[in-house]
């Protein structure tokens, strides 16, 4: 190797390995201007995958990435404040992550919020957010009425994207007539209805296509018998979206009432693979029970929708990072799951949102004194229909 490549390699690698930068070595005075992200996310219920000890480290690793690039956001510097979107019970709440974001926007005029995650709490604060022409990006917020709001950047998974890839399915495989589908709906005061938004967008894209569609909600007193009757009196391509335990008591259902499952095919929705794990990832159908051999039959005709995980290193590196700074910093062990996906939109999200806000800042004059915040919108177009590695 020649010798000035082994210099250059010499004086680069400590560059990247480190977590720090000269800002925060003490010896340089860091007089930037400060730009101040506010997050609005569940405190304490890690039960969310956009919680706080979950998504902070992701956050403060991107905000440590952008302070320490002296090119990225010259003369400003990333603030965070985080505001709980958690009522008493640890419930994300529709009342009080407006008002948080009230008292944020008051104390602290961010320049951005970051979140909130659930639906329901996100969608005050997004009207919030676009009357106030400040930029809201997250990770979380999946349900398809998000789009009319234009303030909203979602840089992770969304139920469009999950309407839009079963669409593809069903012209892949020529099912041009109809789907059924079949959802849990519990309509809980403290309950996302996770499972309604996710069928939503399934619902939304293939009626577009003009695919006729039955939707069936389950009540709480679930009647298999009847579920089974509906689904053979009006679906073949059968979308699913409830705990794991139910669509496991259905198809078992579905099996002994010698119903020819080869005539059907079911679409099991569990976007973060949750009925994957826990030793179940080849056996979903297993409980260790009488009905195992008839799960395990009718399991045959289904198909389990996930997220899909990235592959590249640097996804496994960020993971890593992810959880060694969450258990130095909340004491809390993240595990390996689909769950860090999320953590990594958001990181993604402060990434995208710092370039936009570079580019737009490159296009308005500049002149003494401090930098003038650009328009909310004007930064926002600029994170959307853009491909971000």
């Amino acid at each position: 190797m020649p010798f000035w490549l082994r210099l250059l390699l010499l004086l680069f690698v400590p560059l990247i390995q480190s977590d720090g930068c000269s800002f925060s070595s003490g010896n340089m005075t860091d007089d930037r201007q400060k730009v101040t992200l506010a997050a609005i996310l569940p405190t304490t219920n890690t039960d969310y995958p956009w919680s706080w000890p979950r998504v902070a480290p992701a956050l403060n690793q991107a905000i440590s990435r952008v302070n320490c690039d002296p090119w990225l956001l010259p003369g400003l510097k990333l603030h965070l404040v985080h505001g709980n979107s958690e009522n008493n019970a640890g419930y994300c709440s529709d009342s009080m992550a407006p008002l948080v974001a009230v008292d944020l926007k008051l104390a602290h005029d961010p320049w951005a919020f970051i979140g909130p995650g659930c639906d329901y709490s996100s969608s005050p604060v997004a009207r919030f957010t676009t009357h106030w022409d400040v930029p809201m990006v997250t990770a979380g917020a999946r349900a398809i009425g998000f789009k009319t709001y234009g303030a909203v950047t979602n840089t992770g998974p969304t139920h469009l994207k999950l309407g839009e890839f079963s669409l593809k399915i069903q012209e892949t495989f020529g099912w041009q007539r109809h789907a059924m589908l079949v959802y849990s709906d519990n309509k809980d005061s403290n309950d996302d209805r996770p499972y309604y938004f996710a069928v939503e967008g399934v619902y939304d894209l293939l009626r577009i296509q003009n695919i006729s569609t039955y939707d069936y909600s389950l009540e709480n007193d679930i009647n298999y018998k009847l579920v089974v009757q509906k689904i053979r009196e009006n679906g073949r391509v059968v979308y699913v979206c409830c705990p794991l335990d139910i669509f496991r008591n259905l198809m078992v259902q579905f099996w002994k009432e010698g119903a020819d499952l080869e005539n059907f095919v079911f679409f099991f929705i569990d976007l973060f693979a949750e009925g994957l794990g826990g030793g179940r990832s080849a056996r979903p159908w297993y409980r260790g029970d009488q009905d195992d051999y008839a799960a395990k039959l009718a399991f045959r005709s289904v198909k389990v929708l996930t997220y899909m995980e990235p592959h590249n290193p640097e996804y496994f590196q960020f993971v890593e990072t992810l959880k060694r700074d969450a258990k130095e910093s909340f004491n809390f062990t993240i595990k390996d799951s689909l769950y860090n996906l999320v953590a990594a939109s958001f990181y993604d999200g402060v990434m995208l949102y710092s370039q936009a806000l570079n580019e737009t800042l490159s296009q308005q004059r500049t002149g003494p004194g401090p930098i003038k915040r650009p328009k909310g919108d004007l930064v926002t177009r600029r994170m959307w229909n853009r491909t971000f590695s």
